[in-house]
């Protein structure tokens, strides 16, 4: 079983990585990773010992949970961030190689004083939509399955990121959502609220099958540059 008391203090306190003062912002629907108990409790033990941070360093945090071989020399590169690093280096100057996109990642991506900052609308990790681990494993009412869990957080976390943006003004937020899940319309649907009336919106910001180019990553900052 979990540690109720400690779940919750993270579920209400821990929103991502990187700094608040980064010009550029990455918001997602929830982290990935969380695929036992045992992974789970690390990262809550990890979160508790660096400080309780509502922002964290993202090599730091994985470091202290484990997980050492996405960051530092010959590194694997993850996924989901080496897109969102093509985004980043695509506005800033010409397409990224796959070597400097792997190099951004271990050495810049979430750092706390870096230039950016990767939020999560929801707070608990998990590996998908159709993973819930947290019913069985917890005692807290809103954690019996994912539509209670959702309920208690969504409306709390996008008025807590609303109230973020406003406070420090990031040049970019980007909202992405992946695009095999059959929830892709569903999660979309929450960005305007956090975006509200203070940014531009550009529709074609959004992890559809095209979003593995490097074309296509140089067309999202079009807008912006």
């Amino acid at each position: 079983m979990f540690d109720d008391q400690l779940l919750e203090d993270f579920a209400q306190n821990f929103y991502g990585y990187g700094n608040y003062k980064a010009d550029y912002w990455f918001i997602g629907m929830e982290e990935g990773g969380g695929n036992s108990v045992t992974d789970i409790s690390s990262r809550l033990n990890a979160w508790i010992k660096r400080g309780r941070r509502e922002l964290e360093n993202l090599a730091g945090y994985h470091a202290e949970f484990g997980i050492s071989n996405l960051f530092g020399p010959n590194h694997k590169l993850q996924s989901t961030w080496g897109k969102l690093i093509r985004v980043l280096l695509s506005a800033k100057g010409p397409l990224p190689t796959i070597d400097e996109v792997r190099k951004y990642q271990g050495l810049h991506l979430g750092r706390s004083s870096g230039d950016t900052c990767l939020l999560e609308l929801l707070p608990l990790p998990s590996p998908s939509t159709n993973n819930w681990l947290y019913g069985q494993h917890s005692q807290l009412p809103y954690l019996t399955n994912r539509e209670t869990y959702k309920q208690m957080f969504i409306t709390l976390r996008i008025a807590l990121l609303k109230d973020r943006i406003i406070e420090h003004g990031p040049k970019v937020v980007i909202f992405y959502s992946h695009s095999l899940s059959n929830t892709l319309a569903r999660d979309c649907r929450y960005w305007p609220y956090i975006r509200k009336d203070h940014y531009e919106w550009n529709d074609c910001i959004r992890g559809d099958k095209t979003s593995s180019s490097p074309r296509y990553h140089e067309r999202i900052f079009s807008s912006f540059r």
